[in-house]
């Protein structure tokens, strides 16, 4: 088997999934107020990270954690409807060029995956949509019926993206050679470097450079 593993944010969709999920809260008439709750909330975290006092893979932890709350008294159905309710809007920021490159992994006989930080609950969609294989994502947990915030949430980042990867995998045959990675993020570097074949998308400047330097297929979106 050989994969192609893709990230979300940043390489397939080309904005940041909390910001968006934010907005369309707010688009879709739901309460304003848990929105600007959880903002605020989230604030102090990215303050911080932008000083360079926290680490990006805290912040985004942290974001994330706190984030769910918007989800607070809403059952899985509910949050499921939301993001159903989202995922035509999500398909605008799409980037082209990766989508070509899925539909190019699948015409090959590449496993697809998807593997990201953004809620599995989103990323389920995005690959019953594109015809992905396999999904690795955050999970959201649920308690008699409702959201269940205080749980610590599943987190998919940096080294536990690859520890994750891994244990889907466990017991089968993988080539790793033949196999593909897509990202575009400097903390996606030991899923990048797993695969036979890297490929920087809209990568930051750590990422680019480290790229160049190793002679990585790079792909830049511009539109």
């Amino acid at each position: 088997m050989k994969l192609a593993i893709f990230d979300f944010d940043g390489t397939l969709f080309i904005k940041d999934t909390l910001p968006f999920l934010g907005e369309e809260w707010v688009r879709q008439g739901r309460p304003r107020y848990r929105y600007l709750i959880t903002y605020l909330s989230i604030m102090p975290i990215l303050i911080f990270y932008k000083m360079g006092t926290v680490s990006r893979a805290k912040m985004k932890y942290q974001a994330m954690k706190k984030f769910q709350k918007m989800f607070a008294k809403l059952s899985e159905k509910q949050v499921q409807e939301f993001f159903q309710q989202t995922y035509p809007a999500l398909t605008r920021y799409y980037n082209p060029e990766v989508l070509a490159e899925i539909k190019r992994a699948k015409s090959e006989g590449f496993h697809l995956v998807l593997l990201s930080g953004a809620y599995s609950l989103l990323l389920n969609l995005v690959a019953e949509d594109l015809e992905i294989d396999t999904v690795i994502g955050a999970e959201l947990y649920f308690e008699n019926e409702t959201i269940n915030y205080r749980r610590e949430i599943s987190f998919v980042d940096g080294e536990n993206k690859l520890a994750l990867l891994k244990e889907v995998f466990t017991g089968q045959e993988v080539d790793w050679k033949l196999s593909r990675s897509y990202g575009d993020s400097y903390d996606d570097l030991l899923v990048l470097e797993i695969a036979g074949e890297a490929v920087a998308v809209n990568p930051e400047n750590k990422l680019l450079d480290y790229a160049r330097d190793n002679e990585w297929r790079v792909i830049k979106f511009t539109g």
